[in-house]
């Protein structure tokens, strides 16, 4: 991408010297002659000015800045203490991972890697069974994503033009946490 960055440089540079030659007369109508004008007359202004003035003004400022420097600091008392940040649960951190998950493939593979983790610890708490493959292949497809991959596996686009192309993880995850949570029913028993 830095490759095509250099000749733009360079075709703005040529656009920009090419239109401040050709408008060089109006600019300096415009611009330069307005602030010369200003510049004039404030100087006329300022000249007008009696200087034991101006001195008067630059002592007075002198003598308030050393004696700020002299006054005692008035502290108020404060009001609230700093707030404090209430520990986030595992829901409240998994909203989160999917918020974040529309940003890009780490996010997406840190989605599918958490919702891995809670099958196979589904796994190991319904023993021997374990727990149903989902009929879903898409969904099977995620978790061992999630798992048995690296995000670094899912290259993102090559450019900010490309489109991105299709991984295991761009599933949903409303249905990969749908089929967690209809397993976690039938093997609490509350299916029905």
């Amino acid at each position: 991408m830095r490759y095509l960055r250099w000749p733009a440089v360079v075709a703005i540079g040529v656009i920009s010297g090419l239109l401040a030659y050709f408008l060089r007369d109006v600019v300096y109508e415009l611009i330069i002659v307005p602030i010369a004008y200003f510049l004039w007359v404030l100087k006329l202004y300022y000249s007008a000015i009696p200087q034991w003035i101006l001195w008067a003004l630059l002592v007075a400022l002198l003598c308030l800045t050393v004696l700020w420097d002299f006054l005692p600091e008035i502290r108020f008392p404060e009001r609230q203490g700093p707030r404090l940040r209430r520990p986030e649960g595992e829901v409240e951190a998994l909203a989160i991972w999917v918020r974040k998950s529309r940003q890009g493939n780490y996010f997406k593979w840190q989605l599918a890697n958490r919702f891995g983790r809670i099958a196979r610890r589904l796994d190991d708490v319904s023993g021997p069974g374990g727990r149903q493959p989902s009929t879903d292949d898409a969904v099977e497809k995620y978790l061992d994503a999630g798992l048995n991959y690296s995000f670094v596996d899912f290259p993102g686009p090559r450019s900010w033009f490309e489109r991105p192309p299709r991984t295991p993880l761009d599933l949903d995850p409303g249905r990969v946490a749908d089929y967690l949570e209809s397993q976690m029913e039938q093997k609490s028993g509350r299916s029905g």
